[in-house]
């Protein structure tokens, strides 16, 4: 069981426990790349932002190529 840091339960997020772990990969590639995303704009680099929008909207195949622009594949 997890809690979010308002302390309530958040079992379904990101789609509960009959999420398929591809997509659980994927989640877990889009909170990398949103807090590379918010990393670099606390550090300075603001138009870093504007990768937000696009990630978080998008699909596998778009994140993986998002991915590959900031390093990770």
């Amino acid at each position: 069981m997890m809690t979010n840091h308002f302390g309530t339960i958040n079992i379904l997020h990101y789609g509960g426990a009959n999420m398929s772990e591809h997509t659980r990969d994927t989640e877990e590639l889009r909170k990398k790349l949103l807090a590379d995303v918010y990393a670099g704009a606390v550090s300075g680099l603001g138009a870093m932002l504007l990768d937000e929008g696009r990630i978080k909207n998008a699909d596998e195949e778009e994140l993986k190529k998002i991915a590959k622009e900031h390093g990770y594949l």
